[in-house]
């Protein structure tokens, strides 16, 4: 089956069956923890992909019962495992980010000065909240293993990444607060403050040479 027939959360799904059999509301549970960070649309796919999986032949489904309660559980067969196995050893698609307040800060021309620095403020504590919870990911797989202990080298290396792009944007949001602080609107500084826009634009300046000397 080519790899892109499936969505990348029918591919984590796939995934998570490659270490154990899950319930529908495991699997949901387990796209919830933190995987909704890097992957949001898993959220709102997450009880319907498996149901996909086990139409194509990828997952198979058993009936379990406790007491007078049943529940499905779903396990990866040979072809989802092979689907698995081709995915991860085609190339991953470009950086996709989604970003509302960036698209805010992007047409904030349109509103107040207070709005767009509510925005970032909100960005900020959003990014705080957003880090803390990683580190306490951190702290649980580093104390107990996890639940999937056999992969936390690879829970390591995403981790870290998470806590560094919630540091980024913590970091970049309390410098947007200091050059926005004397701004009396956020339209006009594009004429009032060309020296200071020059300057903040130094740096992609920089990163455009540095690329042209690594291309040559």
């Amino acid at each position: 089956m080519p790899q892109r027939e499936l969505t990348t959360t029918a591919y984590l799904t796939l995934g998570l069956l490659a270490t154990s059999d899950w319930s529908a509301y495991q699997l949901a549970e387990q796209l919830g923890r933190g995987v909704d960070q890097l992957w949001p649309r898993a959220d709102r796919q997450r009880y319907n992909v498996v149901k996909k999986l086990l139409a194509t032949g990828l997952v198979t489904a058993r009936e379990e019962h406790s007491g007078r309660r049943g529940r499905t559980v779903y396990a990866i067969t040979d072809a989802g495992r092979e689907a698995l196995a081709a995915w991860l050893a085609a190339e991953p698609e470009p950086v996709a980010l989604e970003f509302e307040g960036m698209i805010r800060v992007l047409v904030s021309d349109q509103g107040s000065i207070d709005d767009l620095r509510r925005t970032l403020e909100t960005m900020r504590a959003q990014a705080e909240t957003a880090r803390a919870q990683f580190a306490r990911y951190a702290v649980h797989i580093s104390e107990t293993g996890g639940t999937f202990p056999e992969r936390r080298h690879l829970f390591a290396l995403s981790n870290t990444f998470m806590i560094g792009h919630y540091n980024h944007i913590i970091e970049w949001t309390t410098w947007a607060l200091e050059q926005t602080e004397s701004w009396p609107d956020p339209a006009s500084p594009a004429e009032t403050h060309q020296t200071q826009v020059r300057d903040m634009l130094a740096e992609g300046r920089k990163a455009w040479g540095a690329s042209l000397q690594l291309g040559a």
